[in-house]
């Protein structure tokens, strides 16, 4: 790297042009930068959850719903109904609305001598007005448990109405649309309330909130990042440099992204901050280490490589390090987050990389080529020197104390880590006081639920589910998943067959059955066809091989769907099953319970993945295995740390917060190398290893705290999210940031301290090394016996 560096400060011009042409090539390619707001997406394809999903899809008319209720003192009269049906006409007017199902147009089953007949349960050409016409509807309406929960609740308050939006309609599309049915329902609330929610609506805005979030983290991550650059610095080259750097590694990384069409997402979406906030830190270092070090150095452009050249190892050994942690998330399944991984591997490389060529050469340009213009350093403002004279203190008198403590921290957040869970809950990633939120809590609480899980029994042959015998099957497992806690409703092909079967008794009670004739099952069907009647579609398939339940849930967690599932697994094992009959779940409860088991597992594997390759890194760096291990030692805290203020909190491992420990490893690891590498530079230098310690925390410990402080801040420009997760994401990485930074300064000396005397017989540091670990060791010219004894106990720096 040292060529580069050479290259760039005598040949200025020409690596300024190159990474311009590269900046606007990458340039060219935003515009293909799409949004992708779909819960699926966080499942890879090839996933068997994700594939019975889409297999599922295919087979029933299983588009999500958008939920609207509207809750008044009762339903039943003349102005909520009036409001339903005109609410209900708007909205089939709104352009890509395929259908509108209510109260008013939901279908009604009756029988006579020559069969079924199937009519919307009102005629909304003559609305229901006077008592006794609310009584009637009241009366058909209770009838038929079917409705109950679907289209009204029990105590008569709420009645509620499904959108259905045409095939193929595209997330982006809602968009708009649920603003149209917000202009709506504004213009018939009072004294009426009115809630909006549902699947579509939650990935439409998902999708919008995203560009609201990123309109807002890119400049207020880039002011922060100006704000605490003039406060260490204090002069604008300090400024301009760095930021030009992460403002080229963001353009590079998202016109990457454009180009491989990896669409934007509600993880990916952090991925300016990311960049901003991480990247910044090369350009810190090499700027810390020029205008530190160039004073009284070689004039010009000499100056410039000698100062770049001792601060570019430890700058390249951290870049590798961050790389690694991001690039561990590689082995998640979880979509966003590996992707996630790639573009922010590949932006911290284009950092580092700027920051030792781009920087270099427009120094070079500014002090000229023989220039003795001093550019003067930042002490006269010092604002971390004296927090890092304290430290200094603290380990070179308690080093014992500071190990002692970490421990205790480090067993208390073992504890503490022992309650965290892994949950995704879309609707729960709004903030409490977002309008979706509280509509979706809402209608969770008084109508049956708005996330809908679909159980599938499958049968070998066409005509499969026609067998009574398989539609008692299919009734004894709705009625158990109906009983579970948070499971609002449960509807299949069994009700309808039922309804069909009574009414063709005269609506006799005793024969909401199933008929024991296969025979007459089919000819109820046949019937329900010829009448006009819809919704077997979204319990059956073409051929009827396949019928499915329908379960709205009162949330879209995975901790509830795992329930579900728990149950459905007791069915199977209890209950005789019907031969060659499949039973499976499916739908979007589903897919966030597959996320959570995913997450954990890539969670436990990037984690592995990150610590072995920052290990090799910095083994191979350090050409010491202890070294190695001596520099992952101050990360254990903070890691574990998190982990223990997730569980405490109630904060769920979710696609934002599983980043966190690997981010932790590949940013906190860049500390410690700082830390050790100047350190075996003063050893180097001929000071004593212990004394060492001391001008390394004075040294690198300004810039570590620099970069710690300007991390943070970064981080922390992720509060205003309208996603909670990105907002628990800001706050815990910017804990952990500063606690890594605290542990590198005190924990990493300490331990450093303490291990001299085993670490001083095995490290290599050259002729004036080896005579200060000998002196450091020996002392005075002792006998034997004097000098292993002095060896052994600790001794203190003059």
């Amino acid at each position: 790297m040292n060529r580069v560096v050479r290259l760039s400060v005598y040949h200025p011009l020409w690596v300024i042009a190159v990474i311009t042409l590269i900046s606007v090539l990458f340039a060219l390619a935003l515009p293909g930068i799409r949004i992708d707001s779909r819960i699926e997406i966080f499942i890879p394809t090839d996933n068997p959850v994700r594939m019975l999903y889409e297999e599922n899809r295919a087979a029933f008319d299983s588009r999500e719903e958008t939920i609207i209720g509207m809750v008044a003192d009762s339903i039943y009269t003349p102005g909520t109904l009036n409001k339903i049906h005109a609410m209900s006409e708007a909205i089939s007017a709104i352009p890509l609305v395929d259908q509108v199902t209510s109260i008013l147009t939901i279908d009604s089953i009756t029988g006579d001598a020559t069969g079924i007949t199937v009519a919307p349960l009102v005629d909304e050409d003559s609305l229901p007005q006077s008592a006794p016409e609310m009584e009637t509807l009241r009366q058909k309406i209770e009838a038929w448990d079917f409705y109950e929960g679907l289209v009204v609740t029990p105590d008569a308050r709420g009645a509620l109405m499904a959108v259905t939006f045409e095939q193929g309609t595209e997330t982006d599309a809602i968009t708009p649309v649920y603003h149209e049915l917000e202009a709506i329902a504004d213009a018939y609330r009072g004294p009426e309330h009115i809630f909006i929610s549902g699947v579509p609506v939650v990935s439409a805005l998902t999708g919008e909130y995203m560009l609201r979030d990123m309109q807002i983290f890119v400049p207020f991550v880039n002011l922060v990042i100006i704000v605490s650059l003039l406060i260490f610095f204090r002069r604008l080259v300090g400024v301009v440099l760095p930021l030009l750097t992460v403002s080229i590694s963001t353009l590079w990384t998202f016109g990457l992204m454009a180009l491989l069409g990896i669409p934007i997402t509600t993880v990916t979406s952090a991925l300016p901050v990311i960049l901003v906030a991480l990247g910044s830190a090369y350009g810190i270092h090499v700027l810390e280490s020029f205008l530190s070090e160039y004073a009284g150095q070689e004039a010009g452009r000499e100056g410039v490589v000698r100062a770049v050249e001792r601060v570019s190892a430890p700058v390249i050994m951290a870049g590798l390090t961050t790389m690694a942690g991001f690039a561990s998330l590689l082995t998640s399944e979880v979509v966003p987050i590996a992707q996630l991984g790639l573009l922010a591997t590949f932006g911290t490389g284009v950092a580092f990389c700027v920051s030792l060529s781009l920087i270099p050469a427009i120094l070079s340009l500014w002090v000229g080529p023989g220039s003795r213009r001093v550019p003067g350093v930042h002490s006269r403002h010092d604002l971390i020197g004296p927090i890092l004279g304290q430290l200094s203190r603290l380990v070179r008198s308690h080093s014992r104390g500071v190990l002692a403590l970490s421990a205790l921290v480090l067993a208390l957040s073992l504890v503490g880590s022992l309650r965290l869970e892994s949950d995704m809950d879309p609707v729960k990633h709004f903030r409490t006081d977002s309008p979706l939120r509280q509509a979706d809590d809402a209608l969770n609480e008084i109508f049956g639920g708005t996330s809908m899980f679909n159980v599938v029994i499958q049968g070998e042959d066409p005509d499969a589910v026609k067998d009574p015998e398989v539609l008692h099957l299919i009734d004894a497992l709705q009625r158990k998943l109906a009983a579970i806690e948070g499971v609002g409703k449960a509807a299949s092909l069994v009700d309808l067959i039922k309804r069909m079967n009574q009414a063709m008794h005269a609506g006799d009670p005793a024969f909401y059955t199933i008929p024991e004739s296969r025979d007459l099952v089919a000819q109820y069907l046949l019937l329900y066809s010829f009448a006009g009647g819809s919704g077997l579609e979204r319990f059956v398939d073409y051929d009827y091989r396949s019928s499915q339940i329908v379960l709205q849930l009162k949330s879209q967690s995975g901790l509830l769907a795992e329930k579900v599932l728990a149950s459905l697994e007791e069915f199977r094992r209890a209950e005789a099953p019907v031969s060659n009959l499949e039973i499976f779940a499916t739908g979007i409860a589903a897919i966030t319970r597959e996320f959570n088991r995913i997450v954990i597992k890539g969670q436990i594997a990037s984690f592995i993945t990150s610590l072995v390759l920052v290990l090799l890194i910095t083994t191979l760096i350090f050409r010491s295995l202890r070294l190695g291990a001596f520099s992952l030692l101050p990360l254990c805290v903070p890691i574990i740390l998190n982990f223990a203020v997730m569980g405490i909190t109630g904060i769920t491992l979710n696609a934002a917060t599983a980043m966190i420990a690997c981010v932790t490893i590949g940013v906190g690891i860049d500390y410690s190398i700082h830390l050790i590498a100047r350190w075996r530079h003063e050893v180097r230098a001929g000071h004593e290893p212990e004394d060492a310690i001391y001008i390394a925390i004075g040294t690198v410990g300004r810039a570590i705290f620099y970069n710690a402080l300007a991390v943070a801040a970064g981080f922390l420009v992720l509060l205003p999210s309208k996603f909670v997760p990105i907002v628990q994401m800001g706050l815990l990485t910017a804990l952990v940031m500063l606690a890594s930074a605290v542990a590198a300064v005190t924990l990493l000396p300490a331990a450093l301290k303490l291990s001299i005397p085993y670490l001083s017989g095995k490290e290599r540091y050259g002729r004036q090394a080896n005579m200060a670990w000998e002196k450091h060791a020996t002392g005075p010219q002792k006998t034997g016996t004097q000098r292993h004894a002095v060896g052994a106990r600790r001794i203190k720096p003059h």
